[in-house]
Formats: C-alpha cells, structure tokens, sequence
C-alpha cells in the first residue's frame, strides 16, 4: 500500500460519514478489514507516519485553545489525521485553521481509532501484528507557544483566540483562576 491509497482510504471514509468521526472510524474499519493482512499492516505504518506529521507544537498548542490541556495527544493526533491529509497539511501550514474542525471539536479526545488496523488484522487472520517501522516521535516538532500570554495567543491564533473570545465557556490559557 502507497500513501496514496492510505489517504484514499481515510478520506473516503470521511467522505462517507462526514463530520461525525464516531461514524469515520466505523467506516474505516470495514474497508480495513476488507483487505488483505499484509495492507492492513501496511495501513497502520502509513497512519502512524501521517499520525508523527501532526506532532508539532503549533498544532498541539491550537488544540490546546481549542479543546483545552491536552494531555496524551495521540487521541488529538488521530483524530487529525482522521480527517485527511489536506487537513493534515493545512494545520502544518497554519496550525490557526484548527478553529475549522469546531464542528467535531466533541470527537477529538475520544480513542475512536487506535486500534483500528489492529482489530481488523485479527479479524483476518487470528492474531495481533507488531509494525517493525522507526519508531514514533517522542517530543513534538517545533518551539511551543507561551499561551499564558494573551497577546502572543493572540497573535499566533487570531483565528481561534476570535473563537474562545465567542464561546466563553471555554476556558482561556491566560486566564488563572481564582485561589
């Protein structure tokens, strides 16, 4: 399996379920399990490379804004990559374009496709498969920004500090709160 298929496979199933990623993962599964072991296992190589391409901190430091502290990122990271590689591509470009995933915001703590690749390859053959690949990153890519300070939030994620500024329920890095 190329990395066009894997991205073919993950967008078609976004394509078919939409915004609702409960639903994408379900999708995925069953396209997973409609293949052949050896591109299942192939599929979670690809997904655990595009999962390291949304491990950078201005991508976890918009997602902080977002959704709040973000604490084991690899629900944050799937959940990126669920949603495509444009996606992918686009946060890596302008991590400030998370505010277009508000939609789904619900979905992005939630552990909807770890596992995946895994459970369809026991589906297919019995037994669980060990991904030989380079190993994951360990530290995210890039210089975290200190959003404890309003004005460089703001100025890093005008779009989505204009989102917390509208919903201000959600609590705000640079906001303490009281003893």
């Amino acid at each position: 399996m190329n990395g066009e298929r894997f991205w073919s496979i993950v967008e078609d199933a976004r394509t078919e379920m939409g915004s609702d990623s409960e639903l994408v993962a379900q999708a995925l599964l069953r396209r997973l399990r409609a293949l052949p072991p050896d591109e299942i296992e192939q599929f979670q190589e690809h997904w655990e490379q595009a999962r390291d391409e949304a491990y950078r901190w201005p991508i976890i430091d918009a997602a902080t804004l977002l959704l709040g502290p973000m604490g084991d990122s690899l629900e944050l990271q799937d959940w990126i990559v669920s949603h495509g590689r444009e996606t992918v591509q686009r946060l890596q470009d302008d991590p400030d374009s998370m505010v277009e995933l508000v939609p789904d915001r619900h979905n992005a703590r939630i552990d909807w496709f770890c596992g995946l690749a895994m459970e369809a390859h026991i589906a297919a053959t019995g037994a669980p498969f060990t991904v030989d690949g380079p190993p994951g990153l360990y530290e995210p890519l890039g210089t975290p920004v200190d959003l404890t300070d309003e004005a460089s939030a703001r100025r890093q994620f005008p779009r989505l500090t204009a989102y917390l500024d509208n919903n201000r329920w959600i609590p705000r890095p640079w906001e303490r709160p009281a003893d």
